[in-house]
């Protein structure tokens, strides 16, 4: 059943969190005090209220890179955000990267458009607003690349290694920033690496993404109770 409650702007700042899945966002859901709207935004369920001194507005349900730019755009015309966080999962194309490892974002590429790194879709997230969460020991940076599938070749695992130096793949990351780019609007995405990329991803990504899914969202939750980010 659909509640909608009276729209309360609490500030002049608001921070936007979108998840992949639903699962993946629920930390964040469980942590908003008060909640102030329950509502839908594209028929997704969508949550606003405070975590910590932060007001934050939360949805998901976003497969693929369309799906994730539509959703975006649209919470950006709504709440107009001050930044947008996207959290998910994502699978590692190195070796070292351990399943449970949260991934943050220095940059986002299209492997299956254009497989090269654009200046123009680069986002550095090395803003003041951001560095409460990549100072966390526990968070690696580096390149993310998106695209509409499972990656389940090594030799496709090395030709995106080779062509756009990502440490780790997903299917949403990229668009979500390019929108925000356009939007001007600063943009990071934490990804938990669930499988490694190549013939075993879709078998491990069914074991490990119900144990590590909603690891963003609970580091999420840490910093925002204890950090304004905007």
């Amino acid at each position: 059943m659909k509640l909608e409650l009276a729209i309360i702007f609490l500030g002049d700042s608001m921070i936007a969190i979108v998840g992949v899945l639903p699962d993946e966002v629920n930390p964040l859901l469980d942590a908003l005090s008060p909640r102030l709207q329950v509502s839908e935004i594209l028929r997704r369920p969508l949550f606003r209220g405070l975590i910590g001194e932060n007001e934050v507005v939360i949805t998901s349900g976003c497969i693929g890179k369309v799906e994730t730019a539509c959703l975006v755009q649209a919470v950006l015309d709504r709440f107009k955000p001050d930044c947008v966080l996207l959290v998910g999962a994502a699978g590692a194309l190195r070796q070292d990267i351990l399943f449970g490892t949260v991934v943050a974002g220095t940059g986002y590429v299209e492997y299956d458009f254009s497989p090269r790194i654009n200046v123009d879709s680069l986002i550095n997230p090395a803003q003041d607003v951001f560095s409460p969460l990549l100072e966390l020991s526990n968070v690696v940076c580096g390149i993310i690349a998106s695209g509409d599938s499972f990656i389940s070749s090594e030799a496709t695992v090395k030709k995106i290694q080779e062509t756009t130096g990502a440490i780790c793949v997903d299917m949403d990351s990229a668009a979500a920033a390019k929108v925000c780019v356009e939007n001007e609007k600063p943009f990071l995405s934490l990804k938990v690496i669930v499988d490694f990329a190549g013939s075993k991803a879709i078998e491990q990504y069914i074991e490990n993404h119900p144990k590590y899914a909603s690891i963003p969202a609970r580091l999420l939750v840490e910093v925002l109770g204890r950090v304004v980010l905007v």
